[in-house]
């Protein structure tokens, strides 16, 4: 699966509310702070220590805008019940490897670097280097086949 359910169902219900990019920098904050545990999730913002800390890590990466409204749609959908979050490396696989391939430059030292940073393998690291070459590849035969006809 690309992207796990409840990401791919969260920033589509937030695309109405704010820019894309913003819901996915909170969803994936969220993904980091809280992944593979189960969160509960507040049916209001009076339900204290909880939201408090969603809400803290949510305003720390989008702001307390953005974060209000991300909160707001999580506590409309899920408020109440206890929430699996993914981790971040599987909510977010297609992102972290697109960002890896960018910023690996070939070499050891740079490899190094991003196992470290995304806490990976090399192997990891080569994967999510090696897909996102080839869906680059796909996406640029598939324009070029486009702009043919």
């Amino acid at each position: 699966m690309e992207n796990h359910v409840f990401v791919k169902d969260m920033i589509a219900s937030l695309a109405c509310l704010m820019e894309q990019e913003s819901a996915r920098r909170g969803l994936r904050a969220l993904c980091r702070y809280f992944g593979g545990q189960l969160l509960y999730i507040p049916q209001d913002k009076i339900d204290g220590e909880s939201a408090e800390k969603i809400r803290g890590v949510l305003a720390d990466e989008v702001g307390d805008a953005d974060a209000e409204k991300i909160i707001e749609k999580l506590m409309a959908f899920y408020g109440g019940i206890q929430l699996y979050i993914p981790l971040e490396r599987t909510g977010f696989k297609k992102d972290i490897a697109n960002e890896i391939y960018e910023k690996y430059d070939g070499t050891n030292e740079s490899m190094s670097e991003l196992c470290r940073n995304y806490n990976l393998s090399f192997a990891q690291v080569y994967r999510c280097v090696h897909n996102a070459r080839e869906t680059k590849r796909r996406e640029r035969e598939r324009k070029n086949q486009n702009e043919l006809f």
